[in-house]
């Protein structure tokens, strides 16, 4: 299987490394601010969070994986207390008067190790993905992604967040509707599909998608027709929308209310 990226290798590379960059302006305001879009959460959960999934693909993508490969301990160990403050973290109970003291230190050799892994891989390498798309270019357009999302994750904890960047937002919709939609509805509860039809319209700019849910399948096209609901706005807040990063009342809604709540039943949370 393979899904239509719509960068370059290095401008998801690119994306990685300015994104990462500007995580760790952000974070390192403050560790303990809760973080709004990740409920529970605080910015150092959300640095031990996003240092553990760079960590454990650059070594998945140094390795070549073709199975999954677990980080080894040796690897937390780096940031000296992480393992031990990581209990409180799973257990939903972080000690913020315990934050390791090298933990952005952490997070920042993880984002130079991910880079350098796909500096060092050409695009069609084959390499593990848990989407079956075996590719590292896939790697990459997920890790540019991630990275957006949670940079602005942490820049809004902190009161003042900095626009998306547009193709990757413009991508990232592609990518939820390609890659997400179909992980979640498979490894979620999902709702099955009864021909509910969503028009997302960017309002900022060019961009449309036209999503409808049949049974297990999920058929999305670039196209403009008439759909069970409208879903308007700026592109950013399309795409944070689809991402649960902020509420629908930007959006401009046309049809069935009700179907919003429904779209989250039949694309329950991801990884």
């Amino acid at each position: 299987m393979h899904t239509g990226e719509t960068l370059s290798a290095q401008q998801y590379i690119e994306a990685i490394h300015s994104n990462a960059a500007m995580f760790s302006t952000a974070a390192q305001k403050n560790l303990r601010a809760p973080v709004p879009s990740c409920p529970g959460w605080f910015v150092a959960t959300l640095v031990a969070h996003l240092a553990e999934v760079q960590h454990f693909w650059a070594l998945q993508v140094r390795r070549r994986a073709q199975e999954p490969i677990s980080l080894p301990e040796a690897t937390f160990e780096e940031c000296p207390g992480l393992l031990s403050w990581f209990d409180g973290v799973d257990a939903g109970t972080p000690d913020l008067d315990a934050i390791p003291a090298t933990l952005l230190d952490w997070f920042e050799s993880g984002a130079r190790e991910l880079v350098e892994a796909f500096q060092a891989v050409q695009p069609d390498e084959p390499i593990w993905h848990w989407s079956g798309d075996n590719r590292a270019i896939t790697h990459m357009r997920n890790q540019a992604i991630e990275a957006a999302v949670h940079r602005w994750d942490a820049e809004n904890a902190q009161g003042e967040t900095s626009p998306i960047q547009e193709t990757v937002a413009l991508d990232g919709i592609d990518q939820h509707f390609q890659v997400q939609i179909p992980a979640a509805r498979k490894g979620g509860e999902a709702l099955k599909g009864s021909g509910e039809s969503y028009h997302f319209h960017r309002m900022d700019g060019p961009g449309e998608w036209l999503v409808r849910f049949e049974e297990d399948q999920v058929i999305m096209s670039h196209a403009h027709a008439k759909a069970d609901i409208a879903i308007r706005g700026p592109l950013e807040l399309i795409f944070l929308w689809l991402w649960r990063r902020v509420p629908s009342d930007g959006l401009e809604v046309l049809g069935d209310r009700s179907l919003l709540d429904r779209y989250r039943r039949l694309v329950p949370p991801s990884q």
